[in-house]
């Protein structure tokens, strides 16, 4: 497991993580109960939200799986999917998972792209970074709320490390840069 470097601060502990994923859980079952669900996890970020997730659900749900490139770097680029979108969504709901929101770029492009197979698309994130302008997209399910300073843990990352913490730390925007 990862250590956070020097200068993180701890933003959410993974214990506030695991009551949030509950609740989260119990909002989902009761809106999707009786659907035939697709869950869909964009990776790489969203796999730990994701799998988190819905090992905590009761309603029936099928996971798949997404990549969407965006970033080159740290630089954010216009989104395209990597590979084929999976087959079975259509005519089904589906419950699009990631790790943060932040100006929903990402979630509205694939959002849109999924809207073109069925009609029911939900969306669910992690973390909503409260930024100065709202985002592209509003999520349908959103378990916290986070300042907007550069997250690492459960799915974040900077240059492909700390994904793995349990919590979720702020770092100092230098190392970022």
């Amino acid at each position: 497991m990862s250590v956070p470097p020097n200068g993180a601060v701890l933003l959410f502990s993974e214990s506030a993580i695991e009551r949030t994923l509950d609740r989260l859980a119990i909002q989902i079952d009761l809106d999707l109960a009786g659907a035939e669900v697709v869950g869909l996890c964009v990776l790489r970020g969203g796999s730990p939200f994701a799998w988190d997730l819905v090992r905590r659900l009761r309603v029936n749900l099928t996971l798949e799986f997404v990549q969407v490139q965006r970033y080159r770097a740290l630089v954010g680029d216009e989104p395209k999917v990597i590979g084929p979108l999976p087959e079975n969504i259509e005519g089904r709901s589906v419950l699009l998972m990631d790790d943060v929101l932040d100006y929903g770029i990402t979630l509205k492009f694939l959002r849109d792209e999924i809207s073109t197979l069925t009609e029911t698309v939900y969306t669910a994130v992690l973390v909503q970074k409260q930024l100065s302008q709202p985002p592209k997209i509003e999520a349908d399910y959103v378990g916290l709320y986070a300042p907007d300073k550069f997250l690492i843990g459960r799915g974040m990352d900077l240059e492909g490390k700390y994904r793995d913490l349990p919590a979720i730390y702020t770092i100092p925007s230098t190392y970022a840069t």
